[in-house]
């Protein structure tokens, strides 16, 4: 799975919370989010597109960004707004489908890492994204392209998003900390199960990642589209996701920032925190 206006969020953390409410308490802060820099359309943003974004989760609230690609020259851009605005970080990914696309994607991560002053903003590098659930390739091949960017990392971790069940022994092996997609969403739990769904499939992750750092690289809660099994989206629910997710201590990235309509007419393109007109959903 793969957003540009003002949202308010409070800066606070409350305990881990172990069962979704079904009243909102509303929206205390979020850990971080995911960010596409792609505009309604598709077309790339602009740099200075980028920055406001940027500036606009810090304004919100919001203190890291998870990215898929190196696409829109998204990477250089975040840096630059995290060193004007500080207190942020970034888990910028690398997109890796198996063609010769991979190459030129690490040549631009590495271009980055080599120009940046500021790379120590970067929490981690993320390569591939659930390819080895999506069948691009098989996770020793994907070990080979962790590997391939290990070399070109400048000491920061490496390591890639899959989802729970596609974690292999020698994939974690070889990850210096483990991302993981995490939706309560597609497993088909109701709104009011969400949340522990989520929290009980992160600790038993948990347990299997060896003692590394885990992140649940994406989590979400479509306001629009289809159902998925007794999950149902709505604005409420997605609303009552990010309650909770907001009131808990998990190391998060929601799933997303704003809604993706260059994807169509999927429920894909209805996880944003805003519309693809970059207004909020609900206040937060």
């Amino acid at each position: 799975m793969r957003f540009t206006s003002i949202i308010t969020v409070a800066l606070s953390f409350a305990g881990l919370v172990k069962a979704l409410p079904i009243e909102s308490r509303g929206v205390s802060s979020l850990n971080g989010v995911t960010y596409t820099a792609r505009n309604s359309d598709g077309s790339c943003q602009s740099a200075s597109e980028i920055v406001s974004s940027v500036k606009l989760m810090k304004s919100s609230g919001v203190s890291k960004i998870r990215t898929y690609a190196q696409e829109c020259e998204s990477l250089p851009n975040i840096l630059s707004a995290i060193k004007q605005v500080g207190g942020m970080t970034v888990l910028p990914g690398v997109w890796i489908d198996g063609t010769s696309n991979d190459d030129a994607e690490i040549a631009r991560l590495q271009k980055v890492l080599n120009s940046a002053d500021n790379i120590n903003s970067i929490t981690g590098i993320l390569v591939g994204n659930e390819v080895v659930f999506n069948n691009i390739m098989s996770s020793g091949q994907l070990v080979g392209k962790i590997n391939q960017v290990k070399k070109i990392a400048k000491g920061i971790q490496v390591g890639t998003a899959e989802v729970d069940s596609t974690y292999t022994s020698d994939l974690m092996a070889a990850s210096d900390f483990a991302g993981v997609n995490i939706h309560p969403f597609f497993a088909s739990a109701t709104i009011k199960d969400a949340f522990s769904n989520l929290n009980q499939r992160y600790n038993t992750f948990k347990k299997s990642a060896s003692g590394k750092q885990v992140y649940i690289t994406e989590t979400g809660w479509p306001s629009s589209g289809a159902a998925s099994g007794a999950a149902q989206p709505s604005l409420a629910n997605t609303e009552a996701f990010v309650t909770s997710l907001s009131a808990s201590s998990l190391p998060y990235y929601y799933f997303e920032w704003e809604d993706s309509n260059w994807k169509g007419a999927g429920v894909e393109s209805h996880f944003g925190l805003l519309n693809g007109q970059g207004k909020a959903k609900f206040a937060i």
